[in-house]
C-alpha cells in the first residue's frame, strides 16, 4: 500500500548550504518533489499533503504550478461570498455548458406543452399555455434557456401594455416553462424567481340581479331554436363552471333523483361530484329536457351575444352565473359547507373571502323564487341566428 506521508530529506547544496526536499512520490507518471530552506517548512508541507492525499488521494498533487495559481486566484475572487470554488465551477459549468446542451426556448415550450398534453392536463390548461409561451417566444424563442436572465424578462414584462393581472399570469406561466428547464438540465434556474410580481387587489364578485337574471331566463325559455336556457339556468342555479357547463350531457343530468353529475374527468378540479338540482331549476329543464346530446351548442358564446341584447342585458361580468349561485346559495342556506360542497371547494376560506355577505338573506330566498314563465303558444319564435 502507498504511504500518504511524503518522504523528507536533506540535501547539500554546492553553496554548501542545506535544503530539505519533500519527495511526494510519482503522480500519473511524474515525480512530485518541492524544497524548502529548513526542515521546519517541509515538515509543514509535507503534513499538508498527508492530510490531502488521504481525504482526495493522488489527484490533490496532479495540479500543475499554473493550475494552483489559477486556483489562488478564484478563490480570492470568492471571498466573502461563502462559495466554495467548487460551487463555482459547478455553477459556472451549469449555465455555460447545460446537461442537454444549449437548447432554444421554443424547443423546450413545445416540449413541455407536449408533455402536459400527453399527462392529459385540461385542454383549456394546456392552450392557455401554449398561447402564453407563444407570445413570450416571439422575442425570446431563438434563445437558449440558459442565456435569459431575470433583467430580460422583466423588461420585457414591463414594455407590455398589459394590465396588472395580465402581467403576474405571465411572470407565473414563464416561470412554469423555466422550471420545467432547469428540472431538465438546459438551465442553473427560474431567472423569475427573482422577480417581483404586480401586487393586485381581488375585485369583488360581479352579480346579476334576480330582476335581470329572471329577465335573461324568461327570453331564453322562450326562444327554444337559441338552445341556451338549459345551460344559463344550470349555471345560474347550479353553480356549474362555464367549462363543466361546455362538456355536461343530458344523460348526466338526472331529472329523476334531482341531482347533477359532473364527472371526474370534466371537472376543473378532476375531482366527481354531485350537485342537487333546486325545484326551480328542475322546472326550468323539464321542458326543455333530451334523452343524450350536448347540453349547450357548439357556437353558445356567439349566441349568448345575440341573446343578452335582446334581453337587455348590457353587462355580463366575469363567471357571473357561478358568483350568482354561490352569493345566492349562501344568502339563503348560510351554510357555508353546504354551498362550498355544491360549487366543489375543497374548505369554505373561499366563500367567506368573497361571497359572505354580498346579497341579504330576504333576496337569496326571492333568487330562488325565479321560476319559468309559461311557454307561449309557439315556441320557434324570434329564432337566433345559428
Amino acid at each position: 500500500m502507498k504511504s500518504l506521508k511524503p518522504n523528507i530529506r536533506a540535501r547539500r547544496n554546492r553553496a554548501g548550504t542545506t535544503s530539505w526536499c519533500v519527495d511526494a512520490g510519482f503522480c500519473n507518471g511524474k515525480r512530485l518533489r518541492r524544497f524548502f530552506k529548513s526542515k521546519a517548512e517541509a515538515t509543514c508541507y509535507a503534513d499538508k499533503l498527508t492530510v490531502a492525499r488521504k481525504n482526495q488521494g493522488d489527484a490533490a498533487f496532479s495540479l500543475t504550478d499554473e493550475q494552483r495559481v489559477d486556483a489562488i486566484g478564484a478563490l480570492a475572487l470568492l471571498a466573502g461570498t461563502g462559495a466554495t470554488l467548487r460551487e463555482a465551477a459547478q455553477y459556472y459549468a451549469a449555465r455555460v455548458y447545460p446537461k442537454r446542451g444549449s437548447r432554444l426556448l421554443t424547443e423546450i415550450a413545445n416540449e413541455l406543452v407536449e408533455q402536459k398534453r400527453k399527462k392529459n392536463f385540461k385542454t383549456r390548461y394546456v392552450k392557455a399555455l401554449r398561447v402564453a409561451f407563444s407570445v413570450f417566444n416571439r422575442v425570446f424563442g431563438s434563445r437558449a434557456a440558459n442565456t435569459v436572465e431575470s433583467a430580460d424578462i422583466e423588461k420585457w414584462i414591463d414594455d407590455q401594455p398589459y394590465t396588472a393581472v395580465t402581467k403576474r399570469n405571465y411572470i407565473r406561466d414563464i416561470g412554469i416553462l423555466f422550471r420545467y428547464a432547469v428540472k431538465a438540465g438546459d438551465c442553473l434556474k427560474d431567472p423569475t424567481e427573482s422577480i417581483e410580481a404586480p401586487m393586485v387587489s381581488d375585485p369583488e364578485p360581479s352579480l346579476l340581479n334576480a330582476n335581470v337574471t329572471a329577465r335573461l331566463l324568461a327570453v331564453a325559455h322562450n326562444d327554444s331554436q337559441s338552445g341556451l336556457l338549459p345551460g344559463l339556468a344550470i349555471g345560474f342555479f347550479a353553480g356549474l363552471r362555464s367549462c363543466e357547463i361546455e362538456s355536461l350531457t343530458w344523460s348526466e343530468i338526472k331529472l329523476g333523483t334531482g341531482f347533477i353529475e359532473v364527472k371526474a374527468n370534466k371537472a376543473k378540479t378532476r375531482k366527481r361530484r354531485l350537485v342537487d338540482i333546486s325545484g326551480n331549476l328542475a322546472e326550468w329543464l323539464k321542458p326543455h329536457a333530451k334523452e343524450s346530446g350536448p347540453v349547450l351548442p357548439v357556437n353558445w358564446r356567439r349566441r349568448l351575444k345575440i341573446l343578452l341584447a335582446k334581453a337587455d342585458v348590457l353587462k355580463w361580468p366575469k363567471n357571473c352565473m357561478r358568483h350568482n349561485f354561490a352569493s345566492f346559495h349562501l344568502a339563503k342556506h348560510t351554510n357555508a359547507s353546504l354551498t362550498a360542497l355544491q360549487l366543489g371547494h375543497a374548505d369554505t376560506n373561499v366563500l367567506f373571502a368573497h361571497y359572505r355577505e354580498l346579497v341579504s338573506s330576504d333576496a337569496g330566498k326571492l333568487y330562488w323564487e325565479i321560476k319559468p314563465p309559461p311557454l307561449p303558444a309557439d315556441v320557434n319564435r324570434l329564432p337566433l341566428a345559428a
